[in-house]
């Protein structure tokens, strides 16, 4: 379902939106905010992992490789 939504832009990104043709500008606009949304999702999870990792033990990587391997013979079995 589409949303008619009154926003308020500065002048450099109207600029840019004017440039659209008429049809296209809500789906640029859609695609931008996606865009950006996914940016920033992504950008939060970054830092929660990085938060983890400050807090948690370092682990080696052999460890890690151990843990993978345990982990397939157990499902094969």
């Amino acid at each position: 379902m589409a949303r008619r939504v009154n926003i308020m832009m500065d002048d450099d990104s109207w600029r840019i939106i004017e440039r659209l043709p008429r049809g296209t500008r809500s789906r640029a606009v859609n695609t931008a905010i996606r865009e950006w949304a996914g940016v920033s999702r992504r950008r939060e999870a970054s830092a929660r992992m990085d938060a983890l990792r400050a807090r948690l033990p370092a682990v080696r990587t052999c460890e890690i490789v151990r843990w993978i391997r345990e982990e397939r013979e157990q499902r094969l079995r």
